[in-house]
């Protein structure tokens, strides 16, 4: 019986974080790669936002549609990459002349992202930050890795056109991108049942407005620790 990718799901997903070539070659050959980069894209996604969903704690979302937005940030987030592959694709074939399949380079960014399954990091106080900018850069890493191995150019090609094909994706998305995002903006939106408030000056006054309104409700604490005193 003939081995399908996801039949080596963990092997290639730990391959891709050990920075492995042979990961990258192996999804390129057995059936159903294509649907393990998807797959491995989609759970990045989520650990993404499960590590950001205090973002939908904060903004009091309820929990159906707190899962049913953790579903549709994987699938945003898969759009991103799907266009950064597209992107990285245009850069290789206008640059460094690569008759490579587009299904090629994003497959093997797909299993790039193996270590934004930690993602959900991103959530430790003081940490998450510098866990995130690792994370990315490991995971810019592995495309370098992937593109290197399976495409057989040098290792600043593979750099040039994984870097390019990003920097391209950025001015996309602040330019014509812009209405894309829009409507992703509306979506979780629609989705959350609300207006999300994600910036962080706005979350902290939703914290602030909130802690004073349960002083109000419940003050009965501060009350009685100020009869004691004056006993």
């Amino acid at each position: 019986m003939t081995q399908t990718a996801f039949d080596r799901f963990w092997e290639l997903i730990f391959g891709a974080i050990a920075l492995n070539p042979k990961a990258f070659e192996s999804i390129q050959i057995l059936p159903q790669g294509f649907r393990v980069a998807l797959f491995t894209v989609l759970l990045a996604g989520f650990s993404q936002a499960f590590g950001q969903g205090i973002v939908l704690f904060v903004n009091r979302v309820k929990p159906i549609r707190f899962l049913l937005s953790l579903a549709i940030a994987s699938v945003l987030f898969a759009f991103s990459v799907l266009f950064w592959g597209l992107s990285t694709w245009f850069v290789s074939w206008l640059f460094f002349d690569a008759s490579t399949p587009y299904e090629t380079v994003w497959s093997l960014l797909g299993l790039a992202y193996a270590p934004m399954i930690f993602s959900f990091l991103v959530a430790l106080p003081y940490f998450g930050v510098p866990i995130n900018v690792i994370l990315s850069i490991w995971t810019l890493l592995a495309f370098e890795v992937g593109l290197h191995a399976v495409l057989h150019v040098s290792v600043w090609r593979a750099f040039w056109c994984a870097a390019l094909g990003w920097v391209v994706l950025q001015i996309l998305q602040r330019t014509i991108g812009k209405p894309i995002g829009a409507i992703g903006v509306w979506l979780s939106n629609t989705v959350a049942g609300k207006k999300l408030v994600t910036d962080m000056r706005g979350i902290e006054n939703l914290l602030q407005t909130r802690g004073q309104t349960l002083f109000r409700i419940y003050p009965t604490t501060n009350t009685l620790d100020n009869r004691d005193h004056r006993k």
